[in-house]
């Protein structure tokens, strides 16, 4: 019976040792837990800052082709200011279909619906398209500062 207990003594010691070892798993996997959840969190959080810096700078980069569009045919360079205006136009197109922000998608939208009338406009040098790209600039201006205000706030929390 001596074998019995020694084989039963060797078993208990070693389901202690698997008990620590499990115990020490279980540990090890709760602080790389600890440090994994938030440091994901930060990571998702600085993704999201991110994409909407990048959508800011794509529409920064639209309202500059807008205003040059402006400008050229303020100088009567209509060429130049068509140049402009279907590059921002497609820009535009871009944005309207790349947004999640529905108000925005919509904002956007309608000064696309504009597109055909302006591009006309300048393909006969009509002079009253100066007035038209400047009020668009204006408009498209506080759609942009609007959505710049909100993109800050959702960024600052």
């Amino acid at each position: 019976m001596a074998t019995g207990e020694a084989i039963s003594a060797g078993n208990r010691r070693l389901i202690s040792i698997l008990k620590k070892v499990g115990i020490a798993a279980a540990v090890l996997i709760a602080v790389f837990l600890l440090g994994y959840i938030p440091a994901q969190k930060s990571a998702r959080r600085a993704q999201q800052q991110n994409v909407q810096l990048e959508n800011s700078l794509r529409l920064a980069e639209l309202r500059g082709q807008l205003g040059m569009a402006s400008y050229e045919a303020n100088r009567n360079n209509y060429a130049s200011a068509a140049q402009f205006s279907t590059d921002f136009f497609n820009g535009l197109q871009t944005a309207v279909n790349n947004t999640d922000d529905q108000m925005l998608r919509q904002k956007l939208q309608s000064a696309l619906e504009r597109r055909d009338e302006i591009i006309a406009n300048l393909a006969e040098a009509n002079p009253a398209v100066k007035e038209k790209l400047s009020q668009m600039y204006a408009d498209f201006f506080q759609i942009t500062a609007t959505q710049q205000k909100k993109d800050s706030t959702q960024v600052v929390h």
